[in-house]
């Protein structure tokens, strides 16, 4: 009878995120993301940059990222990444693996650089169309000192479901999620799980991971590891 009976529980836990939703694979660009999270360093200064490459599903693949630079004049750089600074002024690094490749701008001083400022981007949820899921409110991520916090705000309200995450990623499509082992929980350099909600109404913050660079990623997004997207917002 027990057996039965968990079995039935089962059924029940996993049909409350699935119902019926068919969500579908679609292809995005390839990206390389520098996670280096450094924005500036001084004269004198070395430090080993890295970067991971994602194919057009989204998915970390092992490519070889060859780094250089356009002003050799600021900052030396090797082709596997090591940065040593020489002149004080904005340097451009750039990072090619496969058919993508990105920049950093990052200052180079006689001084320790002090960051006092406060960065902040902001997005608007909006539900996914994952079946009867839905997700409102106003989303904001502040950057000062290095440390970045998301936060929701009071107008904030989202479907009840039992495994709900809050990631940072570049996608709004579930499907890649669940192939790339269920992400939101482990964790991979192309998305970040911040949180499992257990409030699902008001305002409410969570601290970024340290050495998490949040300008690689463009949306904040609600997942349910059972299967759907709930919503997602874009950060501007």
């Amino acid at each position: 009878m027990k057996p039965l009976l968990f079995a039935i529980w089962g059924i029940m836990l996993f049909s409350s995120c699935i119902g019926t939703d068919l969500i579908e694979e679609t292809e995005v660009p390839e990206q390389v993301l520098i996670s280096t999270n450094i924005s500036s360093i001084k004269i004198g200064d070395e430090v080993l940059f890295e970067a991971i490459y994602t194919n057009k599903y989204g998915m970390a693949e092992n490519k070889q990222v060859i780094w250089s630079t356009i002003t050799p004049e600021t900052v030396s750089v090797t082709p596997s990444g090591l940065i040593r600074a020489l002149k004080a002024g904005d340097a451009v690094i750039k990072a090619t693996a496969a058919n993508a490749e990105t920049t950093r701008i990052i200052k180079v001083s006689a001084d320790p650089v002090i960051e006092t400022g406060i960065n902040t981007r902001s997005g608007i949820f909006m539900s996914a169309g994952s079946g009867s899921y839905t997700v409102t409110g106003d989303v904001m991520i502040t950057t000062q000192n290095g440390k970045s916090k998301i936060t929701v705000n009071d107008n904030f309200k989202a479907s009840i479901g039992p495994s709900l995450f809050l990631l940072l990623t570049n996608h709004t499509n579930g499907s890649y999620m669940v192939v790339n082992n269920n992400p939101a929980i482990n964790g991979t350099s192309a998305q970040i799980s911040l949180n499992r909600l257990t409030n699902f109404q008001g305002a409410m913050s969570w601290d970024v991971p340290a050495g998490v660079d949040i300008k690689n990623y463009k949306y904040a997004l609600l997942y349910c590891t059972l299967g759907p997207v709930f919503g997602f917002a874009e950060l501007k």
